[in-house]
């Protein structure tokens, strides 16, 4: 038997795609298992998951599990390990929680503010939980978290959106900072505007001039992007890590170092 190659075997055999039904997740999906990599994929909308599906069994002839399922709803990400059952998650790649819910705090319901929290912090936090234990288990595996630029600070209208994602931020970031002597990669990765169908819609919806021809960057490269970073996390911010003299990311990584050690003095280096 041909031995795997590194990528594979850090991160294989099986990705988690949560969000995969189109744009960046979908993206992932055909990168990976470009790969080789068997891919689980997740999202809400069946008949566009069952689509991708075909794709890559018939483009890169790999094993493809559906699962049609709404990730803000309590319990989901238990429900979702159960349904994967014996298959062996080496990378979780948690793509929901896209739409920005553009509205004022006062405009939507407490429940609607609710349905988003747990879909950036609830869901997160138990996939993370569930999927990470086995990876340390393992001594490898990986963790992609896909925020936005707005966890970086508070925006009108985006209340909700950037206190969620800032949630994934700092979550993402201590756990690279607990797993990266354990063999276990974490990136946050950090976008801004991006070509997927629903940046597109949203600029429709706002009446956003040249919604539909505004060149945006391609959740193409973006991916490629951040496969390459995996393994150097905690944090890329794009497009600016993309720069020439960049140093947006390593200084996210410099603070979490920083941070750590200066914790360690209180709560110990276990």
């Amino acid at each position: 038997m041909p031995e795997q190659p590194p990528f594979n075997r850090q991160y294989g055999p099986w990705a988690l795609i949560a969000g995969a039904s189109h744009g960046v997740g979908a993206a992932f999906a055909r990168a990976l298992a470009s790969q080789g990599l068997n891919c689980v994929l997740v999202a809400r909308r069946e008949p566009a998951l069952q689509a991708l599906r075909q794709e890559l069994v018939d483009t890169y002839a790999v094993e493809v599990l559906v699962i049609a399922a709404d990730l803000s709803q309590a319990g989901i990400a238990e429900r979702i390990q159960a349904r994967i059952a014996e298959r062996e998650i080496g990378l979780l790649i948690y793509n929901a929680g896209g739409d920005p819910f553009l509205t004022r705090f006062l405009a939507s319901s407490i429940e609607q503010w609710s349905s988003l929290l747990r879909l950036n912090s609830q869901t997160v936090m138990e996939s993370c939980h569930l999927f990470g234990q086995p990876m340390l288990e393992r001594q490898r595996g990986g963790v992609i978290l896909v925020g936005s630029q707005a966890a970086l600070g508070g925006i009108r209208k985006l209340a909700m959106y950037c206190a969620t994602k800032a949630f994934m931020l700092n979550l993402g970031e201590a756990l690279w900072a607990e797993w990266k002597d354990r063999g276990v990669h974490v990136l946050n990765l950090l976008i801004g505007t991006v070509d997927t169908p629903t940046m597109r819609d949203a600029m429709v919806r706002l009446g956003v001039t040249d919604a539909l021809t505004m060149a945006l960057p391609s959740a193409e490269d973006i991916v490629a992007d951040a496969l390459r970073q995996l393994p150097h996390g905690p944090t890329f911010i794009h497009p600016e890590d993309t720069r020439d003299g960049a140093q947006a990311g390593q200084a996210r990584r410099a603070h979490v170092l920083e941070k750590t050690a200066e914790a360690a003095v209180f709560i110990g280096t276990d």
